[in-house]
């Protein structure tokens, strides 16, 4: 059987243009940091590409962080799909490995049974987590995005309280720990294909497809791209939009809940300070502009991923830590700007 991947033309064209984009801003700032702080441009450029995508070790690096990145990019792109603006991947990613941790280290079961346990318990509770913003639009319209930005802020406090409080581990002997949790134990770990790249990457890769089929090729992602593009008409082909929609928001979070547990399992092998690495918030510019094609996001991600590992490795040369949050906001404005450039140009002609 022939299996053709469909993506639509207007959205490749959007996304080369996206990344395009991405890619002259991230030169110019790096450009504009290298002579801030008194650094050779080339050696800067050089230091850059050697820790991403010029040398095996680089690119294993890139590879581990688009993990995530793509599990995450897959959820927010079924919810933007259905019409529901998730912005809280970054405290759903967080339940996961919350979920993960506690599996692992607390309920005592074998090692291949508390994976496949720790699976669905992070897809579970960071769906559900996900699901009550889902449930309040549908129920009483309350704005998704403040629901869900706000959420994060929970689950992170969450987070943070039981690494420093109830789970904290500190090593006999050891000084000026951090706050953690005890390790995951070496049987509940996924197995590396490459160090430090974990066969989690595998599972994100499966996942693409399995999202793929789930909105290109089912009646639930037809029902949730009708939803998503025009409401009214999808009630009038009888589609029932508050339950699409919800169950959109459940399965959204439960793949970042998923980017959670392949952190915890196959990179950090415990909850500490950090793991969540603003995953959530970068996913969110992949999945838009990729425009929420599934087939397109593993690129966006090792995109982002390359941005990502090779501003940190500009640090190694005395330049600002701070700059892969600068470059996060550049992603937002260079997703963000043509999409408000078009919504203008709507106004003006309803005007």
């Amino acid at each position: 059987m022939k299996v053709k991947f469909e993506v639509q033309r207007s959205h490749l064209i959007m996304g080369l243009l996206n990344v395009a984009a991405i890619i002259g801003a991230v030169i110019v700032v790096v450009a504009i940091s290298s002579v801030v702080s008194g650094v050779d441009l080339g050696r800067s450029f050089s230091t850059f590409l050697t820790y991403t995508v010029g040398s095996p070790s680089g690119i294993l690096y890139v590879l581990k962080r688009t993990t995530p990145l793509i599990l995450a990019s897959l959820g927010l792109a079924i919810a933007f799909k259905s019409g529901f603006w998730n912005i809280g991947a970054e405290g759903q990613i967080a339940i996961g490995a919350i979920a993960t941790t506690g599996t692992c280290l607390f309920l005592g079961l074998p090692n291949a049974i508390a994976v496949a346990v720790a699976f669905a318990l992070s897809f579970i509770f960071a769906g559900v987590y996900s699901g009550v913003s889902g449930f309040l639009k549908v129920k009483w319209d309350v704005n998704d995005i403040v629901v869900t930005m706000m959420m994060n802020f929970i689950a992170l406090a969450l987070f943070h309280y039981l690494i420093s409080g109830p789970w904290f581990w500190q090593q006999a002997g050891s000084v000026g720990l951090y706050s953690r949790t005890a390790p995951i134990p070496e049987g509940m770990r996924f197995p590396f294909i490459s160090p430090p790249l974990s066969s989690a990457f595998i599972m994100a890769i499966i996942f693409v497809f399995i999202v793929y089929f789930l909105l290109k090729k089912s009646v639930f992602g037809y029902q949730l791209r009708v939803v998503g593009d025009n409401p009214m008409t999808a009630l009038c082909q009888g589609i029932h939009v508050g339950r699409i929609l919800t169950l959109g928001a459940i399965i959204s979070g439960g793949l970042c809940g998923l980017a959670g547990m392949s952190l915890v399992l196959g990179e950090f092998f415990r909850m500490q300070a950090g793991i969540t690495g603003n995953y959530g918030f970068f996913a969110i510019p992949i999945a838009i502009f990729c425009r929420n094609e599934p087939i397109l996001i593993p690129f966006g991600s090792f995109l982002v991923a390359v941005i990502i590992e090779g501003t940190l490795s500009l640090t190694t040369l005395g330049m600002p830590s701070a700059l892969s949050e600068v470059l996060l906001g550049i992603l937002f404005l260079v997703v963000f700007f043509p999409e408000l450039v078009g919504w203008i140009k709507k106004r003006r002609k309803k005007a």
